[in-house]
C-alpha cells in the first residue's frame, strides 16, 4: 500500500518578515564568502567589458535576423507582384516601374543629401531608412488604385526598395570595414 505525504507550505501571510530578513542576511554572508574564496583572476576579470561584448554581439545578431527577414519578405513580395502583373497581362509595367522606382530613389537620396548635409557624416542611414519607408508606404497605397495604377505603383515601390537595398549594402560594407573585430 502506497502512502502519500503532503507538506503544507506557508503562505505569504504566514511567512514572517523576520524570516525574510534572516534569509537576506544569510544570502549576503554567502555572497561575501564566495567572493572571498574566488581566485584573484576571477575578481580581476573585466566583467563590464564582457557584458558589453555580449550585448554588442546580441544586437548584431538581432540586426542580421531582422535584415534577413525583411529581405526575404521583400523577395516574396516582389515575386508576388510579378505574378500579379503576369496574370493581368501587364508585363510591360514591370521594367518601366522598376526603372522609375530606381530613379526616384536616387533623386530622393540626392535631395536628402542636400537638405541634410550632416547625414553624410553618419553614412546616410536615416535618410535611406526614411526613403525605404516611403516606398513601403507606396506599396500599401497602391492597393487603392485601379489595376493599371496598382501594377505600376507596385513596381515603382519595388524598384525604389531595390535601389535602397543596394545603397544600404554599400554603406554597410563601408561600416563593417571600420568595425574592430573582437576575438573570442
Amino acid at each position: 500500500m502506497l502512502q502519500s505525504r503532503s507538506i503544507k507550505l506557508p503562505t505569504m501571510a504566514q511567512f514572517n518578515l523576520s524570516k525574510l530578513n534572516k534569509v537576506r542576511v544569510q544570502m549576503s554572508i554567502l555572497r561575501k564568502r564566495i567572493w572571498d574564496a574566488a581566485p584573484d583572476s576571477v575578481k580581476d576579470f573585466p566583467l563590464k567589458r564582457a557584458e558589453d561584448v555580449v550585448l554588442q554581439q546580441l544586437l548584431l545578431l538581432g540586426q542580421k535576423t531582422v535584415k534577413g527577414s525583411l529581405i526575404a519578405l521583400f523577395i516574396l513580395s516582389f515575386i508576388s507582384d510579378v505574378i500579379f502583373c503576369i496574370s493581368r497581362n501587364k508585363e510591360l509595367m514591370i521594367p518601366f516601374g522598376l526603372f522609375v522606382g530606381c530613379l526616384m530613389a536616387d533623386f530622393l537620396k540626392e535631395a536628402s543629401r542636400e537638405l541634410f548635409p550632416d547625414s553624410e557624416k553618419t553614412g546616410l542611414r536615416r535618410p535611406l531608412l526614411g526613403i525605404g519607408c516611403f516606398f513601403v508606404f507606396v506599396k500599401f497605397i497602391s492597393t487603392f488604385f485601379t489595376l493599371q495604377g496598382q501594377a505600376f505603383l507596385l513596381h515603382v515601390a519595388n524598384g525604389g526598395l531595390v535601389q535602397i537595398l543596394w545603397l544600404w549594402k554599400g554603406y554597410w560594407r563601408e561600416g563593417m570595414d571600420k568595425v574592430d573585430r573582437i576575438p573570442f
